[in-house]
């Protein structure tokens, strides 16, 4: 059966920590455009300061119902995994508040999960710049430090998936269906990791995970991070992320010469992260 003729039933998940309403709408928005899916919306929102009305977009979609739940301000796992908790459907699909799904998106993020018999998928995500891109950003490995993801148009399989734009099947992960809570962002830190645990743990336990390409997202970069402050920071915890996990580092895509030119630049962040990262306890820092 061709994809076109699935109509998967889902949950589509976004949490919010404090990105402003009219960012965290834009996503909204773009979920209530989703075509040929049928089933929730689940926005768990941890800021109490929130004036979106979520009524309205349930008037713009038939076969999707929006649920709004304020949940405690903790960290972008624990959000994670009380999606998990709640989600009506086992077919999960993530999204980042600040990134604008194709219409298409979760037909064919869902169908990829359904068709392919694969636990966890991942989608194309596309860089929208709200100004310039710094030059580092010429680099591979600082793109995926913004959630970049290009691995093609068709579905083929993948070691890991990026956190904007991912989708879990609950009932083959089974016990492994949830998210480290010392990993994933919280409290203003860029710390993360957590899908690649996840993907880690599920590969392990003999689990496909698949990359879809038709299955795009616009992951938004306001100015605030076009800067060279912002990419230090993330990858000073990049590195406290592979500290936190161990292992080696694991680009996403092979590099070009602009990583090597950047190296010298970037690293040594990461390096002080990941001595940071094996010298401190970070769960102090919850």
């Amino acid at each position: 059966m061709e994809s076109a003729d699935i109509i998967p039933e889902v949950t589509i998940t976004l949490t919010r920590y404090n990105e402003p309403d009219w960012l965290v709408l834009q996503t909204l928005e773009s979920l209530a455009e989703q075509a040929k899916v049928r089933g929730e919306v689940l926005f768990l929102d941890q800021s109490e300061t929130s004036s979106i009305d979520i009524d309205c977009l349930n008037s713009r979609n038939e076969t999707l119902t929006f649920r709004h739940l304020i949940i405690p301000a903790r960290s972008l796992s624990y959000a994670r995994n009380e999606a998990i908790r709640l989600a009506g459907h086992d077919i999960i699909l993530y999204i980042d508040s600040d990134a604008i799904a194709d219409p298409l998106w979760a037909h064919h993020l869902a169908s990829a999960l359904q068709q392919s018999g694969a636990a966890i998928a991942g989608g194309k995500i596309i860089l929208k710049w709200h100004k310039k891109p710094i030059w580092l950003a010429k680099a591979r490995v600082v793109r995926e430090q913004y959630s970049c993801l290009d691995l093609g148009d068709r579905l083929v399989e993948s070691d890991k998936v990026v956190g904007a734009s991912f989708g879990i099947h609950r009932g083959i992960l089974s016990d492994e269906a949830y998210f480290d809570e010392r990993l994933g962002r919280r409290n203003g830190k860029l710390i993360s990791g957590e899908e690649t645990d996840l993907c880690d743990r599920a590969r392990d336990n003999g689990h496909r995970i698949v990359y879809e390409g038709r299955s795009i997202v616009q992951h938004q970069v306001l100015p605030e991070r076009i800067t060279y402050s912002w990419v230090m920071r993330r990858m000073f915890h990049a590195g406290v992320n592979r500290a936190v996990r161990g292992g080696n580092p694991s680009p996403t895509h092979p590099p070009n010469l602009w990583d090597y030119a950047v190296l010298p630049v970037i690293l040594p962040s990461y390096a002080a992260g990941y001595v940071y990262g094996k010298t401190r306890n970070v769960d102090e820092d919850k």
